[in-house]
């Protein structure tokens, strides 16, 4: 062979291997262009769910803080109940000593009733000191300071911390005074 067909085919050879090159550089592109495509769908699918994530999040912090809020109404209207409960107890105690208190008196006035009847009206005398339970003044003598701050115009709050004593028995005090000064 001559040396001319040599220099052609090795031309034809390159012509033929420039020609197949743009075809794989188009599907590299190709590849490429659809590896983006999908790294930006992934993209997009992660960003709604982190969206989703903080929404959640602070949907779940907000129920939190609710039940929290209701938790501690719930105590507090749990611990009125509770000082209610107690302040009906000590009155009802108070009243069953006092009717306790006026049937006994009763009973003694009923006795000596049958035994002295040509003297009633010294009866009388004698069994109305016993029926009273106690004097008008008593619960005011043995509380002075807290009558004293409550005519100072202090809250039933500054009462019972200056006083040490429980919200709930600074009012029944204060009640039963009121009680006493109406009888």
């Amino acid at each position: 062979m001559q040396p001319w067909v040599y220099i052609v085919l090795l031309g034809v050879f390159a012509i033929a291997y420039a020609l197949k090159l743009p075809t794989r550089t188009k599907e590299a592109n190709k590849e490429k262009h659809s590896l983006k495509e999908t790294e930006a769908a992934l993209e997009l699918y992660v960003a709604d769910i982190e969206r989703e994530n903080e929404e959640m999040i602070k949907l779940i912090g907000g129920i939190k803080q609710q039940s929290v809020a209701n938790q501690s109404a719930l105590q507090e209207q749990l611990n009125e109940l509770k000082a209610q409960l107690s302040e009906q107890q000590q009155k009802s105690a108070y009243i069953e000593a006092r009717v306790a208190a006026g049937e006994t008196g009763m009973l003694q006035m009923a006795y000596k009733n049958e035994g002295k009847l040509e003297k009633p009206p010294i009866i009388h005398e004698e069994i109305l000191p016993e029926v009273k339970p106690e004097p008008i003044n008593s619960i005011k003598t043995r509380y002075p300071n807290l009558f004293e701050l409550n005519e100072q115009g202090k809250s039933i709050d500054a009462i019972a911390k200056l006083s040490g004593l429980q919200r709930g028995e600074v009012q029944l005090i204060l009640q039963l005074a009121k009680q006493e000064e109406s009888v």
